[in-house]
């Protein structure tokens, strides 16, 4: 993870706040047949794994986070949770 880096993911503190980020930072896919709107920074794809609870629940932080303008899928708000989680760990590590 680069420096630059560092400063791209911001904490959102509340609820409301990660619902803005997260909103904030889709865009409508593109093509003939653009599909839900996603980061365009998200080009890598994987598998996560989780039990049904942790799925419940971004199941319900998803629903609370959208809006009729914006709606975000619960696997929207686990990409933004890792990376804002990963980035305060890098952090917390390099201010050893």
């Amino acid at each position: 993870m680069t420096h630059t880096m560092a400063f791209r993911f911001r904490s959102f503190g509340s609820l409301d706040e990660l619902g803005k980020q997260l909103r904030s930072r889709l865009a409508p896919g593109q093509g003939e047949r653009p599909g839900r709107p996603s980061d365009p920074n998200w080009t890598i794809h994987r598998k996560l794994p989780m039990n049904e609870e942790t799925l419940a629940a971004l199941e319900r932080l998803a629903e609370s986070l959208s809006t009729e303008e914006r709606r975000v899928s619960p696997m929207q708000v686990a990409a933004l949770l890792v990376e804002q989680s990963a980035e305060r760990l890098i952090v917390e590590l390099v201010e050893r």
